[in-house]
This record gives structure tokens, sequence and C-alpha cells, in this order.
């Protein structure tokens, strides 16, 4: 039963995050950018062909293996997780990690690219060309609670 909320939550986040990704692939002209309700955010599109900032972009080949290779190693560490008892904040964690990695994998290997589309509007321009997408949002997210409740755990062992 636990098992089949966390696969819930990793499918609707992975849909949601595609979806919109799809929406930004559809409507928006390259790089136009539109405003949000949110003070500061905006919508854009902007195709990110390396790994974040574009880091080795010239390299599509290794970036596709790389990308493959931690999916897959995130996939076989959620196998082990998800048979242990309790570890609630660390699945949560592991399944926004997991549904960040797959969507921004199922990108670079069918598009050739990650569509992100969250900016922000600063002062400073190098904040403003910042873009991302939910599923960068997802991996920060839950890195941060799966290393939380790691520590938690370490400590409560103690």
């Amino acid at each position: 039963m636990i098992l089949t909320i966390y696969m819930s939550i990793f499918l609707v986040l992975v849909c949601v995050d595609m979806g919109i990704k799809q929406y930004i692939e559809d409507i928006f002209e390259d790089s136009e950018e539109r405003e949000t309700v949110i003070p500061g955010i905006v919508f854009r599109k902007v195709y990110n062909k390396g790994f974040a900032f574009n880091v080795l972009e010239r390299a599509p080949g290794m970036i596709q293996k790389c990308s493959l290779c931690a999916v897959v190693w995130i996939f076989v560490y959620d196998c082990w997780l998800f048979t242990r008892k309790k570890r609630t904040a660390a699945k949560l964690g592991m399944a926004l990690v997991s549904a960040g990695a797959v969507s921004n994998v199922y990108d670079r290997l069918i598009r050739g690219k990650v569509i992100d589309y969250i900016g922000m509007k600063a002062e400073k321009k190098k904040f403003s060309k910042l873009t991302a997408n939910l599923a960068d949002l997802y991996l920060m997210l839950g890195a941060v609670i799966y290393n939380l409740s790691r520590i938690a755990h370490a400590r409560k062992r103690k």
C-alpha cells in the first residue's frame, strides 16, 4: 500500500513536469518570455543541451550515457530503499529525486535536450539568465529531504 503511494507521487510529478514541458514546447516561441502572477518569476522556453548550466553541451553522447547510468543507479537504490521499513522521509526524498531524474533523462534521450521554462527577473543579469524546470526543483528538494532524513536517521542510531 505504501509503495503505491510513493509510485503515485512519482508518476504525478513526472507527468506534471513533462506536460508543462510539452506545453512550453508547443506554445512558446524560442526565447519567448511571459510574466506570471508571482512577482519576479517568468515562463520562458530555453533548451539545455548539457548538464546544469549547459556544462558539456558539446558532448551529447557522454551526457546521455551518464544520465542513463545515473537513472539506473537511482532505480537500483530505490528498489533497495523501498524494501526497508519506515524511512518515510528518505523514501519521499527519493521519489522526488527519481521523478526529476526520469523527466530530465527522458528529455535528453528523446529530444536531445532538456526544456527549461521557469526563470526569474533580477537586477543582476546572471541571475536573470537562470532557467530551470520542475524536474530540477524535484531533484533539489528531494536531495534536501533525503539528506536531512539520513542525518536524522544517523542521530537516532547513536
